[in-house]
């Protein structure tokens, strides 16, 4: 019986909306799956029903300017955008993910962890990946895609027209997962569902020589476990291509699927699961996993994140008179002789200096109808105290916002180095606090309420 599949959606780069689909349990071992250009997060539905039948949480992505996900105003749909929107979408997950990509979601993925974000990922399947662009192979994949931005009379001339660009590869057998990328217009005729720019930016990456030498520098520095799987009939990634690539990535394994050219996943359903599930068991297992002192700074945030917190935003006045705030949940009461709270500020904050000087603080703690101010607060691209209704209740003290659940008005007690931040003691001079509400709550990355027995 196939698991139900829920829609969620991410703030890629810049705020751009990116839309998925998810399958599983929350709690399980996520899979981030990334399709290829020209194809919809409908691609990966079937190896999301697998992966949520072996323990895992999958979530299957629509690329900028593909299927439902949002068009960049600004056009950019370069490698830069799509590895900005995966590093934004690991970010926002409660835990790491593993990867499973194809074609330039695999590439995306690629820039993402290989340049900068390896921490976020505990591996990755790549599937019909290469780094090398001659000229022939540039030439077939722009003329591909284009393709694709036709209007067709109906499904079957789409399928026809795909097939064509590959005809010594297997005629695609499972077509749903490819038709899934077009929609039929007023107009009665199947389009493609996305913005065409990406499939032209798609189809033109970028100088060659030096798209290679970055990527190939990035596969270098992938630092966890990954899987190249091949389709042993895909005409234009040949197996020799897929050892060289194998070669500059430590430990990496290959994988070929007999009988598949580009659609081993949807045409090879069962042997691709299989060897993508055989991996996953082996590189990420499902187990607890274990933080020793400087070891992987993300499996200890996902440790942290199992225990459960209200969400407050901390508030200050800045030097011009003007409210300061941000959403925090490391928030813990000190002493109540002399009575002293606590908060921790991250000493790369914006907001860092503006709170050391200001010498005073007001905690509000939320309750779950506030759950937009907790996000709103969160965010750097937004004035955050514009519509939000606040006061001064004291004299000399901080920005108390309407509403809140608790709200303690301080002057600053003492601040003491705490590593990466700086943790800020206030002494409570006023409190506030309306006990008829429920608490905003937070646990492993996701605001929750709660829930009486």
């Amino acid at each position: 019986m196939a698991t139900a599949m829920d829609q969620i959606n991410f703030n890629g780069a810049g705020g751009l909306r990116l839309m998925a689909d998810s399958c599983g349990a929350p709690e399980d071992p996520v899979v981030l799956l990334l399709p290829s250009a020209g194809q919809s997060r409908a691609f990966w539905h079937g190896a999301a029903q697998a992966l949520a039948a072996a323990g895992r949480y999958a979530i299957c992505l629509d690329l900028r300017g593909h299927g439902e996900s949002g068009h960049a105003a600004d056009g950019r749909y370069d490698i830069d955008a799509h590895a900005a929107d995966v590093r934004a979408v690991l970010a926002a997950l409660p835990r790491r993910a593993f990867i499973v990509a194809a074609g330039l979601g695999a590439l995306a993925a690629i820039a993402a962890v290989g340049e900068g974000e390896p921490h976020l990922v505990s591996g990755l399947a790549l599937v019909d990946v290469t780094i090398w662009f001659d000229v022939e192979r540039a030439g077939h994949l722009q003329k591909s895609l284009a393709s694709r931005t036709a209007s067709f009379d109906d499904e079957a001339a789409i399928i026809e027209t795909i097939s064509a660009q590959n005809p010594d590869e297997p005629r695609p057998g499972a077509t749903a997962p490819i038709l899934a990328a077009f929609a039929r217009g007023a107009d009665g005729r199947w389009h493609w569902r996305g913005d065409a720019r990406a499939i032209t930016a798609a189809g033109s990456p970028g100088p060659r020589e030096q798209l290679q030498a970055r990527l190939g520098t990035a596969v270098a520095r992938l630092g966890t476990p990954v899987l190249l799987i091949r389709g042993a009939r895909n005409e234009t990634i040949s197996a020799a291509a897929t050892q060289r690539l194998q070669a500059l990535i430590p430990n990496a394994e290959t994988a070929e699927i007999a009988g598949a050219g580009h659609y081993a996943a949807t045409d090879q359903e069962d042997a691709f699961n299989a060897v993508l599930l055989d991996f996953l068991e082996r590189a990420a297992p499902r187990q607890p996993l274990t933080y020793s002192g400087g070891s992987d700074p993300r499996v200890l945030r996902d440790a942290l994140g199992c225990f459960g917190t209200g969400v407050t935003i901390v508030t200050t006045i800045d030097e011009t008179g003007a409210p300061v705030g941000l959403t925090a949940n490391s928030f813990t009461s000190v002493s109540l002789e002399p009575p002293l709270i606590l908060f921790s500020l991250a000493r790369n904050s914006a907001n860092l200096g503006i709170f050391t000087q200001a010498g005073r603080f007001a905690v509000n703690v939320l309750h779950i109808g506030q759950q937009p101010h907790a996000g709103r607060f969160a965010r750097r691209d937004v004035a955050r105290f514009d519509g939000i209704d606040w006061a001064l209740r004291a004299t000399g003290g901080s920005p108390i916002l309407a509403g809140s659940l608790a709200a303690f008005d301080c002057s600053t007690f003492a601040v003491h180095d705490g590593g990466d931040h700086l943790v800020f003691i206030g002494r409570v001079n006023h409190a506030w606090f309306e006990p008829h509400r429920d608490p905003l709550l937070y646990f492993r990355g996701k605001y929750r309420r709660l829930h009486f027995t």
